[in-house]
This record gives C-alpha cells, sequence and structure tokens, in this order.
C-alpha cells in the first residue's frame, strides 16, 4: 500500500522516472524540478520511506538513486510502466546542464593543477601500486589485441605497458594540460595516439577490445554513465578493467585532488556495469595505503 500510494503521486514517479537514469543530489534535483527544496525532500522522504528510492552522502551533499528491483516481481512491474514514459526535452536539457556543472569542476582542477599530477596521486596512492595489476587483467582476459583505448591517460605510464600488447593504444582526455603531460611520456612510442576529447563525446563505433579507466571515474561527471557510453565504443566480448578508489569518507580529495566522488562501493560499479551489459568476472583488493583502498574490476561486454 505503502509502495502504490508513493508511485501514484506524478510528480514522485517522475523523480523514479530521473533516478533509472542516474543518481542526483537534493540541490540537483530542485534544480531539475525547479522546486523548493523542503518540498522536494518531502517527497523523497516519503520514495525512501516506501523503500523505492536509497541515498547515500558524498561529503556535504546527499545523492539519490532507484533502488534495484530485479528480485522484486512488485517493484519490477511498477518501474517498467514508469520507464515507458519518455523524459521531456527540457527535462534532458537540464540533465545535460548539470553534468556539465559536475565537469567543469574537474576541468578546472586539471587545468591548473596538471604539473602537480604525481604529487596529488601520491597523497592517495601512486600509479606504480595498481598499475601492475590493470596491465595483468587487460593482458590475461584479452584474446583480441589490436586497439586498447585508456581514459585520462595521466603520466601515461600504464600506456606505455599497453602499447606493448596492443597493436594500437588510444588515449583520451578533454584537458589539453593533462594530454600535454601524458605526451612527454609516450613521445616515442608509434602505436600510440593521443585524442582531445570529451569520452562521452566518441562516436558509437564498436572498435576497441580493451578499455581501461584507472582512478579516472571518481573525477567524471556521471559513474553510471560512463558504463553505457564503454559499451557503446567497445567490441563485443571485449574487455573493461577499472582501477579505482573504494568508498572512503576522506572529503579533502575534493579540494586537493579534484575528485567529485568519494570512491565507490564495488556492488555499485556491478550493478551500473550489469546495466550496460558488462559482465563481471573479477575483482581484486589492494592493501590499504595512506587511508584508501584501491580496487580492480573486470569486465567481459556480453554482445
Amino acid at each position: 500500500m505503502q509502495v502504490t500510494k508513493a508511485v501514484g503521486d506524478e510528480l514522485r514517479s517522475s523523480i523514479l522516472r530521473l533516478l533509472a537514469h542516474d543518481s542526483f543530489s537534493v540541490l540537483e534535483l530542485c534544480k531539475l524540478f525547479k522546486m523548493a527544496q523542503p518540498a522536494l525532500s518531502h517527497h523523497l522522504k516519503l520514495l525512501s520511506e516506501a523503500g523505492l528510492v536509497a541515498k547515500r552522502r558524498e561529503s556535504t551533499n546527499v545523492f539519490y538513486h532507484r533502488v534495484r528491483a530485479q528480485d522484486d516481481p512488485l517493484l519490477s512491474s511498477i518501474f517498467e510502466a514508469i520507464d515507458r514514459r519518455v523524459i521531456s526535452t527540457g527535462m534532458q536539457q537540464r540533465i545535460e546542464k548539470i553534468y556539465s556543472e559536475r565537469a567543469k569542476r574537474s576541468e578546472q582542477f586539471f587545468a591548473t593543477h596538471a604539473k602537480a599530477l604525481h604529487t596529488q596521486n601520491e597523497l592517495i596512492c601512486p600509479s606504480s601500486v595498481y598499475a601492475p595489476s590493470v596491465i595483468e587483467a587487460t593482458c590475461s582476459a584479452n584474446g583480441k589485441r589490436d586497439n586498447a583505448l585508456e581514459i585520462g591517460p595521466g603520466s601515461g605510464e600504464l600506456m606505455l605497458e599497453l602499447s606493448e600488447h596492443f597493436r594500437q593504444v588510444v588515449g583520451i582526455d578533454s584537458s589539453e594540460q593533462m594530454l600535454a603531460v601524458t605526451a612527454a611520456t609516450i613521445a616515442d612510442r608509434k602505436n600510440i595516439q593521443l585524442i582531445k576529447k570529451d569520452f562521452f563525446a566518441l562516436p558509437r563505433i564498436r572498435k576497441y577490445d580493451a578499455l581501461v579507466a584507472a582512478m579516472v571515474i571518481h573525477h567524471l561527471a556521471s559513474p553510471k554513465r560512463f558504463f553505457r557510453q564503454a559499451a557503446n565504443v567497445m567490441k563485443p566480448k571485449g574487455t573493461l578493467v577499472i582501477a579505482e578508489l573504494c568508498a572512503h569518507t576522506q572529503d579533502w580529495v575534493k579540494d586537493l585532488c579534484g575528485d567529485l566522488w568519494l570512491g565507490f562501493e564495488t556492488d555499485s560499479l556491478n550493478g551500473w556495469a550489469k546495466d550496460a551489459g558488462f559482465i563481471s568476472t573479477h575483482q581484486q583488493y589492494l592493501a590499504q595505503r595512506n587511508g584508501f583502498r584501491i580496487q580492480i574490476n573486470n569486465y567481459i561486454l556480453s554482445s
């Protein structure tokens, strides 16, 4: 009864439809629905009490997302009906504006801190700690080694290793300053190409046998959207390898390292990957360092 009452309201069903798309903070939802915070918080409370949405804290912000309903026939039916409704053009535009605002914070950080990348990495975890595990996961799981893509290649160390195993390796970053750092490392490798472009703007051409994102997703405007775009550019049965921070509470990284997200629960990464068509094949957790723990997650694109 509580569930049907919660979804019976037009606004609350619209919120549920939107939260299937991604997770948003309370303030972001206020912008998206053009509502005052007290009124919107009331509706979110009703949805939460009905078990339809869950929340997580990111520093001083609370983000809401829709619960997964695969094991609940009633919720599955309700969500299926709600999701038949098309998100309006106006709402889509407001969503893109939210993503743009998030991305701008990250872009501004890397535009001014690119040369300090090594020092900032040391504050959390230097690439030498996780690079061997990433390379092993990428190469041992991949039968065909034509094209590999690394998102946010940073210092370029992983690209150098990948270039020993793949015919062509592409690095993509929207920051010109960061690509300059990468270029200084890989200048003499003939099979490495750097592209200045937003990963989400890549055309939907399924050309990559492997995709690597090492300590990148916590800088992206939409982690869930990352997996959908990865599926758009990877070949069927391609390998996706992610090195990421486990969820933590050290919010100083937002200012000092430009992080948008305080790491991730493995279940969250696996859920987003599954929704995008990936199959989880292996997880590895490295020893804690500087109060942070790194997870290496391997996925195969199902089709």
